[in-house]
């Protein structure tokens, strides 16, 4: 007879005996569980990308060295722009609910993972029972009785056919996918955040460039009313200068607006309330120059560089594994089974080794008829992992996507640059020629005039460019997988 021992107590109590036959067969069932190693169900194998290797888009600006952008912010020297992204980091909103799923999927990976060890379960219960005799069609006799338990219960599923594997690897996949989801969010933030500085910086300046000018064109229209008052002037070269004046002034109320805009967009994506930047933001510097050559590197080392193509590709390893679930469930479930216990038809009774109750065996499940329900299921992640599959690829084919409009658009928006630059130092130029004229006497005063407007116009429309080459400068950054790397280890789950 064999017995167990337990906190010093011997189990079982006589009168109770433990079969070896079961022993062995439970022996055997658990060797078969350790060394079968099958695990049915597809294996997932890493889908692979067959693109060329460089880029389409070509140009004097554009470097296919290895980037050096995991930070990119720093190229611009700006301790504002820095202090931002920090603080973005920090305090996003969007970016919390990236962490707190990264906390969830862990949960998830130990709750699949708690499944490969025995569960058990303590009870404690008190029945009364009774039984009743009959004599002539009336109740006589019978018996009553309280009864009081108290034990503990196991049980362990073997995985025999890898089911529980699966659950776990498709647990670790998801986490997984959760930390580049995190990763793919700080990189969205980090450019908003970029993207919106630099707004704030251009129409800070467009602000600057029209006020500038009212000033200039309220001194004109000075001159022309002396003019006018000594009889030099016509008054439509009077109402002309302050149409124009005016006109300039006209400029300033969108901008301010648009401006507000985007400081209240930029303080929300600090995680504060739309206010919170609204005074303290005072512009330190110029618009940054943007670098004139972008190393780039290959597409594939973008491809690898992407936290959306990783997060991807790790939710197609997930429902991958998840046809295997579901194909285990065809298959029989083992079980170990266990309980120790106690019994007694008095609570004081309990302590007495002599109500010792003691059952061990094992368990199977194997379904038999549920109207194809589990391969329907099996279909049904079939087509999940299908569908993982054709966005994993639609992923890649968006991210070259990203890369190559982004480049194309910061090279041709650095020729616009470029030629409004050439055409307003040619402005420049004319509007001083005019004025000379209209001093000498040369000409009409409506000559100067367009001149002025014209050079308002193209000094706005320059600034507006400029700001256009730095969004998408960091568009590009964002677009070639650069950002989100420098604060990736210190936010992943904190």
């Amino acid at each position: 007879m064999t017995r167990f021992h337990a906190g010093g107590a011997s189990l079982p109590p006589p009168g109770i005996t433990f079969r070896r036959g079961a022993v062995w067969q439970t022996v055997l069932l658990i060797m078969l569980a350790l060394a079968s190693g099958c695990t049915v169900g597809p294996d997932y194998v890493p889908p692979t990308i067959d693109h060329s290797d460089q880029w389409s888009t070509s140009a004097a600006a554009v470097s296919n060295e290895d980037p050096q952008f995991s930070q990119w912010w720093s190229l611009f020297n700006d301790r504002q722009l820095e202090n931002y992204i920090d603080q973005a980091v920090s305090h996003n909103r969007t970016l919390a609910i990236a962490k707190t799923n990264i906390h969830r999927a862990h949960a998830l990976r130990r709750q699949a993972g708690s499944l490969f060890f025995p569960s058990v379960d303590g009870s404690l219960s008190h029945t009364r029972q009774g039984t009743s005799g009959t004599t002539a069609d009336t109740f006589s006799g019978g018996s009553r009785r309280t009864l009081y338990n108290i034990g503990i219960e196991s049980t362990w599923e073997l995985d025999i056919f890898g089911g529980l594997q699966r659950q776990a690897n498709a647990s670790d996949a998801r986490l997984e996918s959760a930390l580049a989801n995190k990763d793919t969010v700080l990189l969205g933030i980090v450019a908003e955040v970029g993207r919106t500085y630099f707004d704030v910086l251009g129409l800070q300046k467009r602000i600057d460039i029209i006020e500038k000018n009212i000033a200039l064109q309220a001194k004109t229209f000075e001159l022309i009313e002396d003019l006018f008052n000594a009889g030099e002037a016509t008054e439509f070269d009077l109402s002309r200068a302050r149409a124009q004046e005016q006109l300039t002034r006209s400029r300033l109320p969108d901008l301010r607006a648009e401006m507000k805009a985007s400081i209240f967009r930029l303080s929300v994506l600090l995680g504060q309330a739309p206010e919170f930047l609204l005074d303290s933001f005072v512009p330190e510097q110029a618009l940054p120059q943007a670098p004139d050559v972008i190393s780039t590197g290959i597409r594939s080392d973008m491809l690898r560089r992407r936290p959306d193509i990783r997060r991807a590709e790790r939710d197609l390893a997930a429902a991958t594994e998840d046809i295997g679930v579901q194909v285990a469930e065809l298959f029989p479930r083992f079980f170990l089974t266990g309980s120790i216990g106690r019994a007694s038809s008095t609570s004081s009774n309990l302590a007495d080794q002599l109500s010792n109750t003691f059952s061990f065996g094992q368990l199977m499940q194997w379904p038999i008829f549920n109207a194809g329900r589990l391969r329907a299921q099996i279909d049904v992640e079939k087509a999940d992992a299908a569908m993982a599959a054709d966005f994993y690829e639609q992923t890649v084919l968006d991210a070259l996507s990203d890369v190559e409009s982004s480049l194309a658009r910061y090279i041709e928006k650095r020729a616009t640059r470029d030629k409004l630059q050439q055409a307003f130092v040619s402005q420049q130029r004319a509007a001083e020629l005019a004025r000379v004229l209209f001093n000498s006497g040369e000409t009409d005063f409506l000559a100067v005039l367009d001149a002025e407007r014209m050079l308002i116009d193209m000094e706005d429309g320059l600034a507006t460019s400029e700001i256009d080459v730095l969004l998408n400068l960091v568009t590009v950054y964002a677009a070639l997988g650069g950002g989100w790397q420098a604060y990736s280890s210190t936010s992943s789950t904190n």
